[in-house]
């Protein structure tokens, strides 16, 4: 296959032979990793599929996929495609629930995608203050991992993501605007004996029973390597837990202690339902704050959220729980507005 790039014409033949179907291939066999599976996820013939595949790289007078061992892989070229297939993909199955949109009497919709931090101490603020400014826009909220919400913002299933600021390990195209940091810091029911103490040192903490995340939670590691650099790590096993609600409930319930960010419990800190035991954290920064798309244009709804989020982020800050971003918005990896 030549790999000459596509002149005007071409463009314009390409344009008028693509079919959706052919889209939905492309996607499928990048989520799947072969045709195989592609085509059987699809409903199509393994045969059918293979020929929608090969039919698209002819058009572009490109190879898409590496086959290898492992499967097939998108290439530079792959990735490109498939980023924007997905868009308009998402764009099209959105038709439906649009309609329905407007058939409801409301005028937009934004789907907003949150890390577990965010969800629990930040969204239901906002969502509270979005709602009273702007009943007409439905509010969607996915919850998930990084890796998948950047997925689902690629496609354009999720309009924004809102929590933790990870540096990504190359440049992607996405800009992250951080407007926090969110801080480590112990925490404990208001009545724990912890706070009778004169001095909370690292002796009583390492003795301690601790609930904390999972190791298989990216929050999880943080809090394990500020645990071991801060010379905490607990004498007996700790209680893990992937569940922000139940490690709520263990600190109400019972004497253990938890290490997590602040924004996680920033609402039951400011009701005064848990405390910050006093034990300073170090730890190198934590930036939060919103991700988009880069290259694309913010749908009035979705600088209308981005708005309060930026509101009630303030007035937490104010209550010293959060403390305030520093540097300004970054696009990718190595690149600097």
């Amino acid at each position: 296959m030549e790999a000459a790039g596509m002149s005007g014409r071409s463009y314009s033949l390409f344009h008028q032979r693509l079919r959706m179907r052919q889209l939905r291939v492309l996607v499928a066999v990048a989520e799947q990793g072969s045709v195989l599976k592609a085509a059987r996820m699809l409903g199509m013939t393994q045969p059918a599929t293979t020929r929608s595949l090969l039919e698209v790289e002819d058009y572009l007078g490109q190879r898409l996929f590496d086959r290898g061992p492992r499967g097939m892989t998108p290439n530079r070229h792959g990735d490109a495609v498939i980023r924007r297939a997905r868009r308009v993909l998402a764009d099209l199955d959105g038709i439906p629930s649009d309609i329905a949109l407007l058939d409801s009497g409301l005028s937009e919709a934004v789907t907003v995608g949150v890390l577990i931090s965010a969800s629990s101490g930040l969204l239901p603020r906002v969502l509270s203050r979005f709602g009273q400014l702007h009943p007409g826009i439905l509010i969607s909220v996915v919850e998930g991992r990084m890796h998948d919400l950047l997925a689902q913002l690629a496609g354009g299933q999720v309009d924004l993501v809102l929590g933790r600021l990870y540096e990504p390990p190359t440049a992607d195209d996405f800009v992250r605007e951080p407007l926090y940091h969110e801080p480590l810091a112990i925490v404990a029911r208001a009545g724990h004996p912890a706070f009778l103490r004169s001095d909370v040192d690292a002796a009583y903490l390492r003795t301690a029973a601790f609930v904390l995340p999972t190791l298989a939670q990216r929050i999880g590691q943080d809090v394990d390597l500020a645990m071991h650099e801060n010379g905490l790590k607990p004498e007996a096993p700790p209680v893990r837990a992937s569940s922000t609600s139940f490690i709520r409930e263990m600190l109400f319930a019972t004497d253990h202690l938890t290490m997590l960010s602040r924004l996680t419990l920033v609402g039951d800190l400011v009701r005064g339902g848990l405390r910050l035991v006093p034990h300073p954290i170090a730890t190198a920064p934590r930036p939060g704050g919103i991700i988009l798309r880069d290259g694309t244009a913010i749908p009035p709804a979705v600088r209308a959220l981005k708005h309060v989020v930026e509101a009630c982020i303030s007035e937490l800050v104010a209550t010293g729980f959060l403390e305030p971003h520093g540097p300004p918005a970054r696009r990718g990896a190595g690149r600097r507005d």
